[in-house]
């Protein structure tokens, strides 16, 4: 059997990407090891199908930039042993590296030697991320080697993929050619998340009725450059306004940018109105989007987030939610202003007037669906699914 193993500092099912592409290559009969770090409740080993879980090292509190640092190099020489004592028993194929950090590419090295075929696949890219999430004297003496650690590892590897067109463009303007990178966008995974058979989407229109008490998603990283404040600060307006949100936030927390939330929660009088929930399955987000009747994507705008794309609104498309979201770049150049309802970056008054809308306009909410749905058809897994397996395929064959 063709065999591929994986690197993530995630874990395994929770990381949506790596998920993805280890069932779509598992589909076609290709075992995948994935090799992970463990949080309390797992098991160190779980097999899924044709895809086996191996979690090395229990989590830690990665916040800072020393903490995230030590973490990680730990967590990269442990894949490098876990990688070689795998490759004792069974011979891979081919290595896929998920970043971040781009260095645990090199948990790779002999294998490379060895003339198994290298992928890195850049989730974010780390520059740009590392820019917008940490700043002060240690992350400006930092940068340099954040620089030369990015450049070293797109070097190692044989092929690149990434994530968004922003990501491309701005790897190959740091010279690196085109043939070696592959844009596999972070589109919904389309045997998860769709429209259900019973129509139950059609609630969008609520048969003509204006939206008094609409429900709000926000579902994946809840951290600062992701703009939740602003949009708690939105759901204040709205109910200010007369109407009753009832907004529902899941994900992972940065934990001291959840103790700002609950402080703003508090502050606006919201007690009830957002609720702070937990990490949820891919599954039961796709239950509790069958809830909603909007989903919002309030990201910031920087130099990083102008050029990443946001996984939950293709999740919200792929259900039929009517989605409004921050004019930044990269949104904007997959989806038109026919397919999402667009508001200003950091502007909480123009974020609950574009919710207002929507509220107060049924049909306009289902055109909305509608036409993002027609837009995503091109981006949608299936296609990035096919282009992803061709490239890994086209890699095992030639190597």
């Amino acid at each position: 059997m063709t065999r591929v193993a994986m690197i993530v500092l995630s874990q395994y099912p929770g990381d949506p990407r790596v998920r993805r592409e280890a069932e779509a290559l598992a589909r076609r009969g290709i075992g995948v090891d994935v090799i992970c770090y463990r949080n309390p409740d797992q098991m160190a080993v779980e097999s899924y199908g044709q895809v086996t879980a191996h979690r090395i090292m229990t989590v830690r509190d990665k916040t800072s930039i020393l903490r995230y640092l030590v973490f990680s190099l730990g967590f990269g020489l442990v894949a490098f042993l876990k990688l070689e004592s795998l490759a004792r028993r069974r011979r891979y194929d081919l290595v896929q590296i998920h970043n971040l950090p781009d260095q645990l590419v090199f948990a790779a090295v002999l294998q490379r030697l060895r003339g198994v075929p290298v992928v890195l696949d850049l989730h974010d890219l780390m520059v740009e991320l590392f820019e917008s999430k940490w700043h002060g004297v240690r992350a400006r003496l930092l940068l340099p080697v954040v620089k030369l650690a990015e450049g070293l590892s797109c070097r190692f590897a044989d092929q690149l993929i990434t994530t968004s067109e922003g990501f491309r463009r701005r790897l190959l303007s740091r010279g690196i050619p085109a043939e070696k990178v592959t844009l596999v966008l972070n589109s919904a995974d389309n045997h998860i998340f769709y429209r259900p058979a019973d129509g139950i989407m059609e609630r969008q229109a609520r048969g003509g009725e204006r939206l008094t008490e609409p429900q709000l998603v926000y579902h994946g990283t809840v951290a600062h450059r992701f703009g939740i404040h602003v949009l708690i600060e939105a759901v204040a307006l709205l109910r200010n306004g007369g109407l009753r949100p009832v907004l529902r936030i899941h994900g992972k927390y940065d934990a001291n940018y959840r103790l700002v939330l609950e402080r703003l929660v508090a502050e606006r009088g919201l007690v009830g109105s957002v609720l702070l929930g937990d990490y949820l399955s891919h599954e039961q987000i796709r239950e509790l989007l069958y809830r909603m009747d909007i989903g919002v994507v309030p990201y910031l705008r920087d130099s990083f987030m102008d050029l990443a794309l946001s996984t939950k609104s293709f999740e919200y498309i792929a259900v039929g939610l009517p989605v409004v979201a921050s004019r930044v770049d990269s949104m904007m150049a997959l989806f038109s202003d026919r397919s999402l309802q667009y508001s200003e970056p950091d502007d909480a008054v123009d974020l609950a007037d574009q919710i207002r809308r929507l509220c107060e306009a049924p049909r306009e909410r289902a055109v909305l669906s509608r036409h993002a749905d027609q837009e995503y058809a091109g981006l949608a897994w299936h296609v990035m699914e096919e282009r992803y397996v061709s490239l890994i395929r086209g890699m095992i064959r030639s190597a």
